[in-house]
């Protein structure tokens, strides 16, 4: 199980996303749309820090003379690129993509995938003191879907950050076969994801999707929060294969979504399955509160499946999700404070399909179960209840 106190990767990782050398080599200041797009879309400015000037930046899928944009208007990030605005004003710098068209969202681009309007993923990435909102036709204001051309690791900051008014304010996949055995290392800190209401309505999504094998995402993230969505946040592996999810969670502030955070070891969706992944969820002092919003998904604070069926033919085994809480607060959640399920699955004829699935909820030190903070409790090895060797505890410090 990964020890993220004493790991010496996560300590390197921090310091690499604050101090690429390549990035700290060229500032480059912008105070208009016209050259932002001229900074971010010049290959001669990997590794340069893009500096934005108060204002609103609207994107746009084509320029003033009618010509179309790189990447129908989205901005994607050169290599160790960073942006950022004003230091201490997240809302001083807004880019709003609240223009761009459906057609500058393709799923079958390059990468494939979930598309968004500031994209990430190449090298180290970083978008600090900005404000990013109304991706109307994006998976997401802001992702890391750019790692899927480079087999090498990505890293990526995001730091004292605003996005709301798209489906997700932020995306970190690795997506598709192309990025198996890939890695993200992200940092996510001082930000705050509100009020994304479109389809599927989350705040943050973590994950391996669609075919990845072997692949690892690392996430720290502190200070956040996270309120207005179907779900605050959603940590799965999605029809990926013996991939792993490792978060570390500090600080950080679920309320007034539908469910506040829901972790999922495998999920098995179009008949195709999850099997052998694996999710470490560390939390410290996290807040979930009050999440009784309106959802499709799962009610309640802090959900947990070791794996999920949607699908007729698919399901999802040997998945393991170990979570573990510190001086955590749930409370006045819909449904439920803290769910864990080991399996479930939504169709009688996938019955049998998912075995061997395995969550545990570790609760330690004061903050839950003292007090007005006992948390209201769902626990169930298999929904509906078989004997299919999937097994959910939880175990009390």
């Amino acid at each position: 199980m990964l020890r993220f106190a004493s790991s010496p990767c996560l300590s390197l990782f921090v310091v690499l996303l604050g101090a690429s050398p390549t990035a700290l080599a060229q500032t480059i200041p912008v105070t208009n749309v016209e050259e932002l797009y001229a900074a971010v879309n010049d290959p001669a400015h990997a590794g340069a820090t893009v500096v934005l000037s108060p204002g609103t930046y609207v994107l746009s899928a084509r320029d003033p003379f009618d010509a179309p944009r790189p990447n129908a208007g989205r901005l994607h990030l050169q290599r160790d690129m960073s942006l950022t605005g004003v230091e201490g004003d997240r809302g001083a710098v807004v880019i709003s993509a609240i223009d761009l068209p459906q057609s500058s969202f393709p799923t079958n681009g390059i990468p494939a995938g979930p598309n968004a309007a500031v994209r990430m993923g190449l090298g180290h990435n970083a978008i600090e003191w900005v404000t990013v909102r109304d991706a109307r036709f994006a998976q997401a204001n802001i992702d890391s879907g750019l790692q899927a051309l480079d087999p090498s690791d990505a890293f990526i900051r995001i730091a004292h950050v605003a996005s709301s008014g798209s489906t997700r304010g932020l995306n970190v996949l690795n997506f598709g076969p192309a990025t198996s055995g890939q890695t993200i290392e992200a940092e996510v800190v001082d930000s705050q994801f509100f009020d994304n209401v479109i389809s599927l309505s989350e705040g943050m999504r973590f994950g391996n999707f669609q075919g990845a094998r072997g692949s690892t995402v690392n996430v720290w993230m502190s200070g956040n929060l996270a309120w207005g969505q179907k779900q605050g946040r959603l940590v799965v592996n999605n029809r990926a294969i013996e991939s792993t999810v490792n978060v570390r969670s500090s600080g950080n502030r679920f309320h007034e979504n539908g469910a506040g955070t829901i972790i999922v070891g495998g999920l098995s969706s179009n008949d195709t399955r999850a099997d052998g992944n694996t999710i470490t969820f560390e939390a410290h002092g996290d807040t979930f509160v009050g999440n009784t919003r309106e959802t499709d998904f799962d009610h309640g604070g802090l959900v947990v499946l070791g794996t999920e069926d949607i699908s007729t033919a698919g399901g999802g085994s040997g998945n393991t999700v170990h979570v573990r809480l510190w001086g955590c607060r749930m409370a006045d959640n819909e449904v439920a404070d803290l769910v864990a399920i080991g399996a479930r699955w939504l169709s009688p004829g996938a019955a049998g399909h998912s075995v061997g699935n395995r969550v545990t909820v570790e609760i330690l030190g004061a903050g839950n179960g003292r007090g007005r903070w006992q948390p209201t409790e769902s626990v169930a090895d298999s929904v509906p209840d078989g004997p299919y060797g999937n097994v959910a505890e939880v175990i009390r410090d």
